[in-house]
């Protein structure tokens, strides 16, 4: 019952491996977050793709196993290391089947693109069960129009891709059998570009989302200046490889 990790080039895959529904237990949390530490660690490592095997991203987690943990407190809670760990690299999560509770939190909280195969179903049911509060954890009212996150919170209803697609919960839709195979190549495009840059730019989403205007922009201005020094330092000569670039599609066009 592992969630399995491993290296394709530049690009880390986490797959969530347990049954047929992949659901979740406390190892398996703890494994994912050690794994995801091991990721954002790697220099080698510069983006990542999240996906489930057998057919189903994740139908959530074991509930006696989590209402077990969740009773004794003895225990660190994986899953909230996890989510609290400021991620400092992009993720892709490549969603076919089920993609429930605990599954579809960490598609939101820790996927920055989201690729769904036609299969995919996607939903919050944990208010059927007496267990209110997913669109809190996952900020679900700043991640998508304020109407459909309150219809999938409070319905409890699960939506196919297309109308995850519609919600803008996922960027594309695909067959269920293209559906990795096209989160591998937007994450080979990204792995294509310098890590600093990807890094940079990534902080730039998120802190983009946190701080004021006249912050965010402040904040980017610095992050500018830092990498442009780096690049001098290190003679790179990527910027006028670029210009050189332009010029030449410019002159053949």
């Amino acid at each position: 019952m592992p969630v399995k990790y491993h290296l394709e080039g530049n690009i880390a895959v986490f797959t969530i491996e347990n049954g047929k529904l992949n659901l979740f237990t406390m190892e398996m949390h703890e494994q994912f977050y050690r794994s995801y530490l091991k990721f954002l660690h790697d220099d080698n490592a510069k983006v990542a793709v999240l996906t489930g095997s057998g057919g189903n991203f994740s139908a959530g987690d074991d509930l006696k196993e989590s209402d077990t943990a969740i009773k004794s407190r003895e225990n660190p809670r994986w899953d909230e290391l996890l989510i609290n760990q400021r991620r400092t690299k992009p993720m892709i999560s490549a969603i076919n089947g089920w993609c429930l509770g605990q599954g579809i939190v960490y598609s939101l909280l820790l996927t920055d693109i989201r690729i769904a195969g036609e299969s995919a179903r996607l939903g919050f049911p944990e208010i059927a069960y007496g267990m209110g509060g997913i669109s809190g954890a996952t900020r679900l009212g700043i991640q998508i129009p304020s109407v459909h996150a309150a219809y999938l919170a409070l319905t409890g209803e699960k939506i196919g891709a297309e109308q995850a697609k519609e919600y803008f919960i996922v960027n594309e839709v695909t067959k269920d059998i293209e559906c990795f195979s096209r989160a591998m190549e937007i994450a080979k495009k990204i792995a294509s570009h310098p890590l600093i840059a990807i890094e940079t730019e990534l902080d730039g989403l998120h802190r983009g989302t946190e701080l004021s205007r006249s912050s965010a922009l402040e904040h980017a201005s610095q992050q500018y200046i830092n990498q442009r020094k780096l690049h001098l330092a290190a003679g790179n000569t990527a910027i006028g490889d670029l210009k050189n670039q332009v010029s030449n599609e410019k002159g053949t066009s």
